[in-house]
């Protein structure tokens, strides 16, 4: 089994949605046994150009861009890979640029639109994978917000992946309360916080998905509103508190 960890974040290591990804697979690793391979990739680190909506992927050179840099390795890496976990916080309701730029130049994964209706019964959206292996291949997202919780916060994001994988074809993995998750104050509350993820990488290299009981229990903020409401407004209002971890 061979896990790709694709850390979307432009903080690197500091990331908050980083250390649920790492406990997740961790979960899965455990599952799986030693002989899980896990490949970690920093994007930020990456030469990543945007998307030249030239279509030479589509029209000249088949599932080939144009564009020559980091990417060629990168889509080498997903295809090498079994299972793709893209790690990433929410930046206004959206993927961060860096991600945003390796999506769309994963666009020559997928066959040119020929004016289809789309395929109701795979539940994809206008686009099949142009190679057939794709579709084995199993795709995470784990993200975590600045938000008390997630509801509605992940709706253009869904969107887009449904539109890109075909609905229900990805597991989603969500934390709300993300910035908590890197303060020292909380490393305590945080640690025992991260088990249920680790859990949760255990029951999905088990069963091949989340259940519905598992994903609600993932969804539960690390603090209290009122916790978590005065520990946001103490960091905005005074510049001398750091983010969350002085009240603690």
């Amino acid at each position: 089994m061979k896990i790709l960890l694709i850390n979307g974040s432009l903080r690197g290591d500091y990331s908050s949605s980083l250390k649920v990804a790492h406990a997740f697979v961790k979960g899965m690793v455990e599952e799986y046994g030693a002989d899980t391979e896990v490949c970690e990739v920093a994007l930020k680190d990456k030469r990543i150009d945007h998307c030249h909506g030239c279509f030479v992927c589509w029209k000249t050179t088949p599932g080939q861009c144009c564009i020559h840099d980091d990417m060629d390795e990168l889509r080498q890496m997903v295809m090498d890979s079994d299972i793709i976990v893209e790690s990433f916080p929410l930046y206004f309701f959206g993927l961060p640029s860096k991600l945003k730029a390796f999506t769309d130049r994963m666009i020559s994964y997928v066959q040119e639109y020929r004016g289809n209706p789309g395929d109701e019964e795979n539940h994809r959206f206008l686009h099949n994978m142009r190679y057939p292996e794709l579709e084995k291949k199993k795709l995470i997202l784990v993200s975590t917000c600045g938000y008390e919780v997630t509801d509605n916060c992940y709706d253009a994001v869904f969107a887009e992946f449904d539109r890109i994988c075909g609905e229900g074809k990805y597991t989603t993995v969500l934390a709300p309360q993300g910035g908590p998750l890197s303060e020292q104050g909380f490393a305590e509350k945080v640690a025992r916080y991260l088990e249920k993820f680790k859990e949760a990488g255990h029951e999905y290299a088990r069963e091949g998905c989340l259940s519905e009981r598992t994903w609600n229990k993932l969804q539960r903020p690390l603090l209290g509103h009122s916790t978590f409401e005065m520990a946001i407004n103490m960091n905005w209002d005074n510049p001398e508190v750091g983010p969350y971890g002085k009240l603690v």
